[in-house]
């Protein structure tokens, strides 16, 4: 018979896994960042980090350099663009991209990606992880 102290067990191990994996892959994604970042002076791969797991925060991961979304996305007539990514709503992506399009960027720095296409490939692995969770 399952008791209510099992569950309890079963419930608290599944949380402590679950956190452990997502901050194994918000770490993943940060060192796969900081891999692919194209690198001029360092300064936006330095600013590359993450945040661990925090209950009703979530975790992180980010590039704090500015210019991070430039580098990320382009700069627009020929240079903006976001390739597709499995794991992505890719609607949602566009559209966060399109909040930095601002009209005194210099335009057709062409799309660098590191942060997105990282974070596809390891929240993919991130999800089987969690579903491989045993009891």
């Amino acid at each position: 018979a399952l008791c209510k102290k099992n569950l309890q067990k079963a419930t608290e191990k599944i949380q402590f896994e679950t956190v452990k994996i997502i901050n194994e892959s918000v770490r993943e994604i940060s060192n796969a960042a900081k891999a692919r970042v194209p690198v001029k002076t360092g300064y936006l791969k330095g600013s590359i980090g993450y945040t661990a797991y925090q209950e009703g925060e979530g975790a992180t991961v980010y590039a704090n350099a500015r210019y991070a979304p430039y580098v990320e996305f382009g700069t627009g007539d020929f240079g903006f663009g976001i390739p597709n990514y499995p794991n992505i709503n890719m609607s949602e992506l566009e559209a966060y991209a399109f909040t930095f399009k601002r009209k005194n960027i210099p335009i057709g720095m062409p799309y660098r990606p590191f942060m997105f296409n990282s974070y596809s490939e390891v929240l993919g692995k991130m999800v089987n992880k969690i579903k491989k969770i045993r009891i």
